[in-house]
């Protein structure tokens, strides 16, 4: 395979490492969004004073960690895709030094109207066209699929999904709320925030030593925690600042050492859908660094809330 583009070099910061100890995906993401709008400005396909840039549809697959110090390459280039909506791109970050591949992406981005949220029309053509590449073998998704999710009502969910604490971290329902420093200019939640990272922050007046998943101990005292190894999010809509949001999640598929969940995520006053999450996790034991079998009782909560009719 011919190399790839090459639009940014990094070192993974202190900063950037969250609870589990190596770099948390909010900063691949954001290394994928540099490059993308190198990509995007170096067509000309920019916005204007009144627009903006958004990603709507995000494909991860992660297969090696990063951690502090480590130096990092991402390349890329644009992909054909169906639709005039946005522009489509795959990119990678490898480890500089050892040539592995760390994660790959399969992202749309495209341009809005900053207030009403209308996506304008960029078809893949002219200049967009030169930076065209193929999806290696390699990066295609194993488990989930890239089709768009099937919206579906708040309150149909409400009598499906349980209130109840889940063990295992990974579905349920969570309630957060837009704050002033998570919106831009227009009051709006800011491109570069997921709203898959408000959800699990602590609510406002809840301190927070660490960010990204929990640490988790089973009956046996072990430490684990769940490895995400494929995550695909789809985004409808941004909340706005003091929207109460809620997230409700469930899972769709499992095995003996991994689990797939499907989260919407609404503003809970008025029903709007803002996104789906879709994510397959490994059970991961953290002092070992290596994969486990679930523990007992998070399966027995996965087998009393598994709804594989949502998928």
């Amino acid at each position: 395979m011919t190399q790839l583009p090459l639009w940014q070099e990094s070192v993974v910061d202190q900063s950037e490492i969250d609870s589990l100890g190596h770099m948390n995906v909010r900063f691949y993401l954001a290394r994928v969004d540099s490059a993308f709008q190198q990509i995007l400005e170096g067509s000309g396909l920019i916005p204007r004073a009144h627009e903006k840039l958004r990603r709507f549809e995000t494909y991860s697959r992660f297969f090696q960690e990063q951690f502090e110090g480590n130096r990092l390459e991402t390349r890329g280039g644009l992909i054909k895709a169906n639709g005039t909506i946005g522009v489509t791109g795959y990119f990678e970050i490898r480890n500089q030094e050892t040539g592995q591949l760390s994660a790959c992406f399969i992202v749309r981005t495209g341009i809005i109207d900053k207030e009403t949220q209308k996506p304008r029309t960029s078809p893949l053509e002219g200049d967009l066209l030169k930076l065209k590449i193929e999806i290696p073998d390699y990066a295609t998704p194993r488990s989930l699929s890239l089709k768009e999710p099937k919206q579906v009502l708040l309150e149909d969910l409400e009598d499906l999904i349980s209130d109840e604490p889940i063990p295992g971290m990974m579905s349920g329902r969570r309630e957060n709320i837009i704050l002033p420093e998570d919106c831009d200019s227009q009051g709006q939640l800011r491109e570069d925030l997921e709203l898959m990272f408000i959800m699990h922050r602590p609510i406002p007046g809840q301190s927070q030593d660490t960010f990204g998943p929990p640490q988790l101990n089973d009956r046996a005292g072990r430490r684990y925690s769940w490895a995400m190894m494929e995550t695909r999010q789809f985004v409808f809509a941004k909340p706005r600042l003091d929207d109460a949001v809620l997230s409700l999640s469930a899972d769709v598929a499992f095995g003996e050492k991994w689990r797939q969940s499907r989260r919407w995520m609404f503003v809970k006053d008025t029903g709007l859908l803002l996104g789906v999450h879709d994510s397959v996790g490994v059970c991961m034991d953290l002092d070992e660094r290596r994969s486990m079998v679930i523990p007992e009782d998070v399966r027995v909560g996965l087998e009393r809330n598994y709804l594989p009719n949502l998928a």
